[in-house]
């Protein structure tokens, strides 16, 4: 798959992960993935993948809801994308057409939010539901206290 890159002005294949233009390090939380260079906001970093699981697979905390019924097991590097209450990542699915006969693949992929620069940590917002809320230790200058979605912070305040 591949995809028009910002930065160097030329199509890259994102089909496997850029372990080259992230890192994983110590962060203060546990392991983080970090930018290597700059990327421009709505950039593709890399393709999230790993092991898919139907119905109740109870993984490891790295493991997500990828869509309705199934949980997403991602491998490295992405696996260690930590929360923040101010993300500078989300995933979203991509499609790309149909190519030399080849059908049309679809994927889920790591985007920039924002402007992000080199050796930043990068991060996704969990959006959990309250029932599996922690404090949240981001540090972002409007944390929530909690991760948990911001429609389900209400929930918390009422157990509160």
């Amino acid at each position: 798959m591949a995809f028009f890159d910002l930065v160097s002005r030329q199509y890259v294949s994102s089909v496997e992960p850029k372990l080259d233009l992230v890192n994983v390090l110590d962060s203060h939380i546990g392991k983080g993935v970090y930018a290597v260079r700059p990327y421009p906001d709505h950039s593709v970093i890399g393709e999230i993948t790993g092991e898919i699981f139907s119905g109740a697979y109870t993984g490891t905390s790295y493991t997500f809801e990828a869509d309705e019924g199934n949980q997403l097991e991602p491998s490295e590097p992405f696996r260690y994308l930590n929360h923040s209450c101010e993300p500078n990542c989300e995933f979203d699915w991509l499609d790309e057409p149909s190519v030399h006969g080849e059908p049309a693949k679809s994927g889920l992929f790591l985007l920039a939010l924002r402007d992000i620069q080199a050796y930043e940590q990068l991060t996704i917002d969990y959006s959990w539901p309250a029932t599996f809320a922690i404090p949240c230790r981001c540090e972002a200058a409007r944390c929530r206290g909690w991760v948990v979605a911001v429609e389900e912070l209400d929930k918390l305040q009422l157990q509160g």
